[in-house]
């Protein structure tokens, strides 16, 4: 991977405000210097996430974390530096001038035995649909959905029989080991530990990460039978966990740039929308959208569409997705309606891929979409079907603070009910939410999906700091604003008690001998990421001015600090002497201990 210019990385750096970075995740708002809003690396409900515009750093209260705005991609999409730069830049439009090459980071050998494991799978289910006489009837069923060979082999869509042994024998030819077939999720078990094969006479469907490798299944039934499930996923396995995998995630997400995401509601209609020329569709795994895949997409994309069925269920679904990623910070949303109750598959056999790739342009806001939504299952020639519709509507409409869009949706409720759109505009001041307080939050974004690295850390307590370390690391904030001190300290061989925070300071020291204009988020970029917290919690601390006499000050209480620190550890080994009867040992410490005590005195008068 080519090195990124230092003079890139600060441009980069000091051209985006952290604040509009973070906003894309966190709902910020301002309380006093600083701008505040739940930590988007757990769940909470009382703000500790802080974000300092004036020092252009992140620090959460609750969790630990912070640093500048790379620290945060890192943290936050789980990539290395370089690629949180390449994110940071892309956001301004600043183009680099090399080549990032996202990295994956080391996994554990065992999820690596099993992607392998699934691969061959993949490759003998393929195998079976499209080359021998048992896999005739599934390919049959395929195309006469209309399916190309092409796609299927796209997708690389399988098939397994009936036989429930199949599977099992693959395995085992291949020196498979009996734990690790239990692993694969390929396998029911009997009381005796036998393993049947759990998918038989189903097309499958492979299910992938977002780079691509095999992670389950999902098998589609051929003949509908009252005892079996029509789709049936891999059970929860080290690599799958259906909450948290989107269907086609991996190809899809090179079309997002283009034209955002679309989400289906099934396999089938990303297939068909993909043949029909629309790249860029993505499905859960036959369940409601959930927080998990709200915050993959919101990683992937700013443009999220729904396209769910036309009829009642589907219109159904899509409420629910839409309550979902509605107010999303990241995510601008829409809404896609087919005509007469339409799936996708059936609106593109209907009507063509052209008239398809036209439909999904075609999009609803999220509250135009509400508008409609309410009508059904209501009589609008009744009046108290009409009055509750007009009730609904106008609260969804209360939500829209553009003037302009306001009065389009008035306008639809009025040519719906009759009602003037200025009579409906008078109710609107009655049913308006109440202003945003402090205390109003929103919901917090999920936790990011990590695909198998570090989770975030736990919550972390307040530290607490006696009074000669509050001197310390005010007098290393100190020297990283004004040079006169950090040049006394170095000149004086002045030394910090605790070490980190000496290491602190000196690596303070050669990053403003080599930039002509240091920052503390400039600083942030050379230090391990594990320090960066340390530093910003330090910037956000509050610190009271100081002249010459308070930094005095600050290194004499430093320097009693550092004496007490030696007298309690020699306290400790004049004990364990005494204890041992080590009477010369025991001498040379109470020496010690006078001349620590003579210090403390002298340090105290100064």
């Amino acid at each position: 991977m080519a090195r990124i210019p230092k003079e890139v990385i600060d441009q980069v750096r000091t051209t985006v405000n952290i604040a509009d970075y973070i906003g894309q995740v966190v709902q910020l708002r301002k309380q006093g210097q600083n701008l505040f809003g739940l930590c988007p690396f757990q769940a909470e409900h009382t703000p500790s996430f802080s974000v300092s515009e004036s020092k252009q750093l992140f620090k959460c209260f609750s969790c630990g974390r912070g640093g500048n705005v790379f620290d945060f991609v890192m943290q936050y999409d789980h990539v290395t530096f370089p690629e949180a730069v390449a994110k940071v830049a892309a956001f301004a439009n600043i183009p680099l001038g090399v080549t990032v090459t996202p990295t994956r980071q080391p996994e554990d050998p065992a999820k690596t035995r099993q992607k392998q494991l699934l691969r061959e799978v993949t490759d003998m289910m393929h195998h079976l649909l499209v080359n021998t006489k048992g896999g005739e009837p599934a390919l049959a069923y395929l195309t006469n959905r209309g399916l190309s060979q092409a796609t299927i082999d796209h997708f690389e869509v399988g098939y397994v029989p009936a036989d429930r042994s199949l599977m099992k024998k693959f395995l085992d030819s291949r020196d498979v080991s009996y734990d690790e077939e239990r692993a694969s999720g390929l396998f029911v078990e009997d009381d005796q530990g036998h393993l049947f094969d759990r998918f038989n006479d189903r097309v499958m469907f492979p299910l992938k990460d977002a780079y691509g490798d095999v992670i389950g299944f999902s098998g589609r039934i051929l003949t509908k039978e009252a005892s079996q499930a029509k789709y049936l996923n891999s059970p929860e396995t080290a690599l799958f966990n259906k909450r948290d995998v989107l269907f086609n995630l991996d190809q899809a997400k090179n079309a997002f740039k283009e034209s955002g995401a679309l989400l289906f509601e099934g396999f089938m209609d990303v297939i068909a929308a993909y043949q029909a020329g629309v790249p860029n569709g993505i499905a859960s795994m036959g369940t409601s959208l959930t927080q998990e895949q709200v915050g993959i997409i919101s990683r992937q994309t700013k443009r999220l569409t729904i396209c769910y069925d036309g009829d009642a269920p589907g219109q159904s679904a899509a409420d629910r997705a839409l309550a979902l990623v509605k107010d999303h910070p990241q995510l601008q949303v829409g809404v896609v309606v087919l005509p007469d109750g339409q799936d996708p598959d059936d609106f593109i056999q209907a009507k063509g891929a052209e008239a398809f790739a036209k439909q999904v342009q075609h999009t609803l806001t999220p509250i135009g979409f509400r508008l409609n939504y309410l009508v059904q299952d209501r009589d609008l020639t009744a009046d108290q079907d009409k009055l509750a519709y007009i009730d609904a509507a106008l609260k969804e409409i209360a939500q829209e603070r553009e003037p302009v869009a306001q009065s389009l949706y008035l306008k639809q409720v009025s040519d719906l009910t009759g009602v003037p759109a200025e009579t409906l505009r008078q109710q609107l001041p009655s049913i308006n939410p109440k202003p945003a307080t402090s205390e109003d939050w929103g919901t917090p974004p999920p936790p990011p999906e990590d695909f198998g690295q570090q989770a975030a850390a736990p919550p972390v307590a307040a530290p607490h700091y006696d009074r000669f370390e509050k001197a310390e690391r005010q007098l290393l904030q100190l020297s990283f604003h004004q040079s006169a001190v950090a040049t006394r300290l170095h000149q004086t061989d002045f030394q910090f008690p605790d070490a980190v925070y000496q290491q602190l300071f000196d690596a303070w020291v050669a990053y403003a001998k080599s930039d002509p204009s240091p920052t503390v988020a400039g600083f942030i970029d050379t230090l391990d990421p594990a320090t960066s917290p340390t530093v910003a919690t330090l910037e956000f601390e509050d610190h009271p001015e100081t002249d010459d006499d308070g930094v005095t000050a600050l290194i004499q209480a430093i320097a009693q600090g550092g004496v007490k620190r030696s007298l309690q550890a020699v306290k400790q080994q004049l004990a364990q002497a005494q204890q041992l009867g080590d009477n010369a040992t025991v001498d040379a410490l109470l020496d010690k201990y006078i001349q620590l005590q003579r210090q403390l005195k002298t340090a105290a008068e100064e």
